[in-house]
């Protein structure tokens, strides 16, 4: 917030033209954003603690903490507020290989940007489709519209 003050007191008082203000502007965003990042792996269930529990089957008890095991064997989690992460309520993205685009925050933690599954090496868009009312959504559920369960499906992008 500081930074934007003096950046708009400093355009009044030291005109620059605006595209070195752009510029500079873009750089600050650029050296704030969290990389980019594709894994590839499986979703898995979370206990309290951030430990990986149960299996691609099912979840013990009542989990809705999910993570991502990578093929090289580490263990992301995913940021509080991810609103895709409801994806891994299904056991059928559990037990499929997936490859993840994501933005990497610290402490391991993912921020989901694009899920995708692998079959014969090749990348196939999961999402669900309403076939009465033409919605695809991306988390499983009930269709916003007719209330009907929303059907699973996977399809070359």
């Amino acid at each position: 917030m500081k930074r934007i003050l003096v950046l708009i007191l400093a355009t009044f008082l030291f005109p620059m033209p605006l595209s070195s203000l752009a510029t500079e502007l873009s750089f600050n965003f650029q050296a704030r954003s969290p990389a980019l990042t594709v894994i590839r792996g499986r979703a898995v269930c979370l206990d309290s603690a951030g430990k990986e529990v149960g299996s691609a089957f099912g979840c013990p008890g009542t989990s809705s903490a999910f993570g991502f095991a990578s093929k090289d064997g580490r263990l992301y989690k995913f940021l509080p507020a991810d609103t895709m992460t409801p994806l891994f309520t299904d056991n059928r993205v559990r037990q499929r290989e997936l490859q993840i685009t994501a933005r990497l925050h610290s402490g391991d933690q993912l921020e989901i940007i694009k899920v995708q599954s692998v079959k014969e090496g090749k990348l196939y868009d999961i999402h669900y489709y309403c076939d009465v009312c033409s919605i695809t959504a991306y988390v499983p559920g009930l269709c916003p519209c007719c209330r009907n369960e929303l059907e699973f499906r996977e399809t070359p992008p």
